[in-house]
């Protein structure tokens, strides 16, 4: 008995919806790949399984660590999917010319991940993704998204921390890879007096040093950024993230946006903007994106690329209180002696658009 019992338990990091929490989460799917749709978006299905080793330039040895990962019958190391982003983008690339030159689609999906514990986690994403041969727009758009899909979950008190690593590229150009990583990885956790350290060891200009302190350190407003007494070269840097978040600014999202340089990402698919939304009452970001041209490239096919996803755990945490399953549902008794037209009575009553609740 003692056996059964165990099995019937779910293993650590699965996580069975039931009942509120399953239609709690069926209401914000559908509440979000409505709105994508209404921006002409089409839904995409990525494989739950695939061919590790296309994936592996991507991964850090951390997030290989972390990826669920087995040999198949034919004796293929194979992957479960840890990141749609990465699945999208291949079943694109495998379409090879026969890919449109705008595509404009969403997904809604889960994942399964190796976070802090060692045994796997389920996550589940809802996105969106734009992949084009030519920008113009297309980062304002998805940004543009991402600002009114939250106003229509009804979030609140929540900003958009937006940074872009390609403005790194340029300020570290001349270094070596070795060095660029370390950099990169102080930025990314604000580890700001060990940038400081390792910047004074190299045998840089005292103005590029202090640029790359000012830059990585700043989190603030478009007009304290633009106020930073950085050199040529940097505002060279820096102005395709000014211009973006000037275009927003004019948008009206002014107060729903921070610039934070510190803004990057685990996965070296990125090569431009890296954004995230936090929200007060979340422990940790709702939404993560970018844009990721490099992994377009990586897998054969040159193509502009951005997008970002919703992060349906902490978001449902946050949402969550006073949901009711059967909220606006009208309540019809089925009794002896009127069965046929109370079951007549519910059926009219859903064909009218309404939300219905038998009892008996």
């Amino acid at each position: 008995m003692k056996h059964q019992t165990h099995f019937l338990h779910t293993p650590p990091g699965s996580k069975p919806l039931y009942k509120e929490e399953a239609l709690f989460r069926n209401s914000i799917e559908k509440k979000l790949t409505s709105f994508f749709e209404k921006w002409n978006y089409f839904p995409v299905e990525t494989p739950m399984i695939d061919y590790f080793d296309i994936y592996s330039h991507f991964l850090s040895e951390k997030q290989k660590k972390g990826s669920v990962r087995f040999i198949n019958r034919d004796g293929d190391l194979v992957l479960l999917r840890n990141d749609i982003t990465l699945f999208a983008a291949k079943s694109l690339a495998s379409r090879g010319n026969n890919v449109e030159e705008t595509l404009k689609y969403y997904y809604s999906d889960q994942i399964v991940r190796c976070q802090a514990k060692d045994s796997p986690e389920e996550y589940f994403q809802i996105g969106c993704e734009i992949v084009s041969t030519k920008f113009t727009y297309e980062e304002i758009e998805i940004l543009v998204l991402l600002l009114e899909s939250a106003d229509e979950l009804k979030l609140s008190d929540y900003l958009v921390h937006i940074g872009d690593i390609s403005l790194y590229n340029e300020l570290f150009k001349d270094f070596s890879l070795n060095t660029v990583t370390e950099l990169l990885s102080c930025i990314r956790v604000r580890n700001i007096q060990g940038l400081k350290d390792r910047v004074k060891e190299l045998n840089i200009s005292k103005q590029l040093e202090k640029d790359i302190i000012l830059i990585s350190s700043f989190i603030g407003s478009l007009d304290e950024f633009s106020a930073l007494p950085l050199s040529e070269k940097a505002q060279i840097a820096v102005a395709p993230l000014k211009k973006l978040c000037l275009q927003l600014n004019n948008l009206g999202y002014g107060n729903k946006i921070v610039i934070d340089p510190s803004e990057l990402s685990e996965l070296n698919y990125y090569n431009g903007i890296i954004f995230h939304l936090y929200a007060k009452g979340a422990e940790s970001p709702l939404v993560s994106g970018g844009r990721y041209d490099t992994l377009f490239t990586h897998l054969g096919l040159e193509r502009n690329a951005v997008g970002f996803s919703y992060w349906l755990y902490p978001l449902e945490k946050l949402l969550n209180a006073g949901f009711d399953c059967n909220s606006n549902a009208i309540d019809i008794e089925i009794n002896d002696n009127t069965v046929t037209g109370d079951i007549q009575k519910a059926i009219q009553s859903v064909k009218s658009g309404k939300k219905i609740n038998l009892k008996y």
